[in-house]
């Protein structure tokens, strides 16, 4: 497994756009869009289910430990 993945997980859904973290549901329900006549005109696009980090970007995980002992 990744170490540390639970605290990436309470790190991400702190600090995510949209305050939570992405479910399992979530990515399905996209992957039906895409292969439902609802797309049928959407061609060449990148579809997000990220709860908003592309429009921020995360740091590294090791990055933001080191930040929080040091107070940051």
């Amino acid at each position: 497994g990744i170490g540390d993945f639970r605290e990436m997980l309470k790190w991400n859904e702190a600090n995510a756009p949209m305050r939570r973290n992405v479910t399992k549901e979530q990515v399905g329900q996209s992957a039906v869009y895409l292969l439902s006549d609802m797309s049928a005109g959407v061609s060449g696009e990148i579809h997000y289910v990220d709860v908003g980090y592309n429009t921020i970007g995360m740091a590294a995980f090791d990055d933001l430990k080191a930040a929080q002992s040091e107070g940051g």
